[in-house]
């Protein structure tokens, strides 16, 4: 589907609803990946903050404009907008001219909310965070422990005084899979025990936020589990190094063209 260099594509793809939030979302970028970014990439990011205001959140300078306007190398924008598409901070989309020229326009970069990500990314550490504590209190407050037979019946220790460490692992698993979406249980579960699922869920529900907080993973069950799934394949035939970095932008990827679709679909009445 291609998308033409016009207002209506531009208030399509705009992410924010006033200055006020693009503001505060470059800031938020500013402070979480500041130590990331180039010298040359921060000046295209403030580039891109400040013509970003007509339709909050999206530049669709020319990467020529942006290098004259900063005095580098068009490459050098190139790179530094590259960069930011793969921490998650922009996406790029290509652009057609709009009065019949099947010549390339300008892209569109997007702001992707980080905001957005972080809590949604917290929303996922209170799940794990709820299921701990609630393994903690089920194991230490029961019937059996105010009997005189509550020795006997109480969780085994070893010998560092310590509940079995497997036996905890699998009840917090066990405690985390029931908190999940069906689509993250059958995709997930499997292939990773408790301390790993907790990160890949992690990794998950920020990818998604990083795009669109609204997309619910359980309305697209079959898009989401083949793209986990299909991670988890890459993964384990030895052709990507970092997982969780890979399933990020897959993610990402997949809730990117779910977004776009329903924006189309919102916009032309399919």
């Amino acid at each position: 589907m291609k998308l033409l260099n016009t207002e209506k594509t531009y208030r399509m793809l705009q992410p924010f609803e006033s200055i006020e939030q693009l503001n505060a979302n470059t800031k938020a970028i500013r402070q979480q990946f500041g130590k990331q970014l180039t010298k040359a990439t921060r000046e295209v990011l403030d580039v891109l903050h400040r013509y970003a205001s007509k339709y909050y959140g999206v530049c669709y300078l020319s990467k020529s404009k942006i290098a004259d306007m900063l005095g580098i190398s068009r490459r050098t924008v190139i790179r530094a907008c590259e960069l930011l598409e793969s921490l998650g901070i922009v996406v790029q989309y290509e652009l057609k001219r709009h009065n019949g020229d099947k010549r390339q326009s300008s892209n569109a970069i997007v702001f992707l909310s980080q905001i957005a990500a972080r809590e949604s990314f917290g929303q996922a550490i209170e799940i794990v965070s709820d299921n701990m504590h609630n393994h903690v209190e089920n194991r230490n407050v029961t019937p059996e422990c105010h009997s005189v037979n509550a020795p006997d019946k109480a969780p085994k220790k070893d010998i560092n005084n310590t509940y079995d460490t497997r036996e905890s692992a699998a009840l917090i698993k066990n405690g985390l899979v029931s908190k999940l979406p069906k689509t993250l249980k059958y995709a997930l579960a499997p292939f990773f025990d408790a301390e790993e699922l907790y990160e890949m869920v992690g990794v998950i529900y920020k990818a998604k936020a990083s795009v669109d907080r609204d997309i619910q993973i359980e309305d697209h069950e079959d898009t989401f589990r083949e793209t986990i799934l299909s991670v988890i394949n890459t993964f384990k035939r030895g052709k990507a190094k970092s997982l969780p970095a890979v399933l990020y932008h897959a993610i990402q990827s997949t809730t990117r063209s779910i977004s776009l679709k329903g924006r189309f679909a919102n916009a032309f009445g399919i």
